[in-house]
């Protein structure tokens, strides 16, 4: 041990006598740095009063300023950077990692390389009222909805990419303790009695890859990415969770137009450099987030908008320059030789499941499956005056399907129908306190970029938000609608949910952000699978949607199961996103 402090010691000697005779040679007596003192001779060092504090230098970077010298610049240490309060700088005098645009970043010298450390984690609080809610599943919960590190950045200025990994949402397993490991011991016969259960309510806990892509850039107008990421369909869509208005997309967008949220593909997107007109449009896997191309059929989705006032010659301060008006499109196929997995299941935004791609048929459990054509079209508006925002969008989907019996998806048909109709959402926001869009404009998923000739604000930036939504589903499922005879017990009929929001955001900064949601769910005419009684209420094809109390047991609380048409969800967020 002394012999090793020894040698360090005789090191860190060496090192420093080295530099000390370096920096002397760097600035020699009278050389072009230096400046006279008062009182001496032209061409002979100056003797200072006090001698300047010893410094040790690091690397190839030189001090921000000698102890007789100016302040250094590109030009005099070309090719190298310099050290800003001991901090080391780019060639551009820019510091070579910190916290800018509010981004955590690090860069090469030369500014060809940029790294940003992000992610996001959001802390949900669920709760739930109304008829029969206290006899189903829905309890008070507070759980993670996202855990998602992400790394982005760029290389020479034309290459973005990303890399984010979701390690939530935490659930449970076998929560009825139902899940059968094994019927009868090996080589006995199963009996009513012989089965092994696995542990019932175990913890689920899941890792996928989310956002990973890779983007070209060639000026504002012309991007290429290609990777897992946003689809270009509806304007909610393709605005990160990390800034939605309300904890959720809206119901017509998450439920309804792209349920998937993120597939894999390639997109070529732009806006101009006026922001008058933006565009994105691709081919894509179509067969929703981490899966893979089942049956060589692509769809190709597309989204178009434009700010009519951009180049306008109101007040670039005033919100109204930002008036947008867009559309997007959707088209795909899904093979019925190859294609087996369940159309998506419909959610209210605290993830109660209103419709169901499955349903017990005349044979056993009948499966709701995508076939053929797939066709959607979105339009949306967004109109920001002063502190008010009111955005909506509205959709028409039109999506082929077929029914198999389960275990015989992937030979057998019982017939071809479709799910089609309209839905839409109208929302009012107003900023009460702070500054506006405090995270961007919605619609939006650029790569994050330094810019330093926007400087960080001196204070922090902070906003409250309060909103308003209304959303409306009116969807219609028709189960041979193209051909074959619909089941005995088939589902087919509308599909209608009304639903009535209220929430507040408080952004403490554009990274920490806390929020109150407020869901009034309407599932009119609904009413339970089986009547609870001979000749009561039951589910007909006026409404094929559920409330949570028409899906208890019968002989539990009958009057809810038979009469209950609504659902109260109050939800809340503690999300930090970087």
């Amino acid at each position: 041990m002394t012999r090793r402090i020894s040698l360090c010691s005789v090191s860190i000697a060496v090192v420093l006598y080295a530099q000390s005779a370096q920096a002397q040679d760097a600035t020699p007596p009278g050389g072009e740095n230096t400046v006279p003192a008062p009182g001496s001779t032209p061409g002979t060092a100056p003797i200072p009063e006090t001698p300047p504090p010893f410094t040790p230098k690091t690397g190839n970077y030189t001090s921000d300023q000698t102890p007789s010298g100016p302040r250094l610049t590109r030009e005099d240490r070309p090719g190298q950077g310099a050290a800003i309060d001991g901090q080391p700088t780019g060639t551009d005098l820019h510091p070579m990692a910190g916290f800018h645009n509010g981004l955590f970043y690090l860069r090469d010298v030369n500014d060809n390389a940029h790294l940003f450390i992000q992610g996001r984690a959001q802390i949900d609080f669920f709760s739930y009222a109304g008829g029969g809610v206290p006899e189903t599943g829905l309890k008070p919960t507070l759980f993670f909805r996202r855990i998602r590190p992400e790394i982005t950045g760029d290389f020479l200025h034309h290459f973005n990419f990303m890399i984010a990994g979701d390690f939530g949402a935490t659930n449970i397993d076998n929560p009825k303790g139902t899940n059968e490991t094994s019927a009868a011991a090996p080589g006995a016969a199963p009996t009513a009695t012989s089965g092994k259960f696995a542990t019932a309510q175990t913890v689920r806990f899941q890792a996928a890859p989310a956002d990973v892509f890779i983007n070209y850039r060639n000026g504002s107008f012309f991007n290429v990415q290609v990777g897992q990421f946003d689809a270009p369909f509806m304007m909610d869509n393709r605005t990160s969770d990390k800034y939605t208005a309300f904890m959720e997309r809206a119901l017509p967008v998450r439920a309804i137009g792209i349920p998937s949220n993120k597939e894999i593909g390639a997109m070529a997107w732009g806006e101009t450099q006026d922001r008058l007109f933006s565009y994105a449009v691709g081919p894509f896997n179509g067969d929703g987030m981490n899966r893979p191309n089942v049956d060589a059929r692509f769809d190709v989705m597309g989204r178009l908008f434009i700010h009519p006032l951009a180049a306008s010659n109101i007040e670039k301060d005033n919100p109204i320059k930002d008036l947008q008006i867009g559309g997007s499109f959707r088209y795909g196929s899904r093979d019925k030789k190859w294609v087996e997995y369940d159309y998506p299941t419909m959610t209210t935004q605290g993830a109660f499941a209103f419709w169901s791609p499955t349903y017990g048929g005349t044979n056993g459990t009948n499966h709701i499956i995508p076939a053929g054509d797939q066709i959607a079209a979105a339009g949306e508006l967004r109109i920001p005056f002063d502190r008010f925002d009111i955005t909506s969008e509205f959709l028409y989907i039109k999506n082929n399907t077929r029914e198999a019996v389960e275990g015989y998806q992937s030979t057998n048909t019982e017939r071809f129908g479709d799910i089609s109709g309209i839905s839409y959402y109208a929302q009012l926001g107003y900023w009460i306190y702070g500054k506006r869009d405090i995270n961007g404009l919605p619609g939006y998923e650029n790569p994050p970029r330094l810019n330093w000739s926007k400087p960080d604000p001196v204070d922090p930036d902070t906003a409250i938000q309060l909103l308003a939504k209304w959303e409306q589903v009116s969807l219609k499922y028709e189960s041979a609608s193209r051909g074959g005879v619909a089941d005995a017990k088939n589902i087919d009929g509308d599909i209608k949910v009304n639903a009535l929001s209220f929430g507040i955001n408080y952004w403490a900064t554009k990274h920490i952000r806390l929020t109150l949601n407020y869901i009034y769910n309407q599932f009119p005419d609904s009413g339970p699978v089986k009547a609870s009684q001979p000749g009561g209420n039951v589910q007909t094809s006026t409404n094929r949607a559920q409330a949570p109390g028409n899906t208890i047991g019968a002989g539990i609380d009958d009057a809810q199961r038979d009469n209950a048409h609504d659902l109260h969800e109050i939800l809340a967020r503690f999300a930090v996103a970087l």
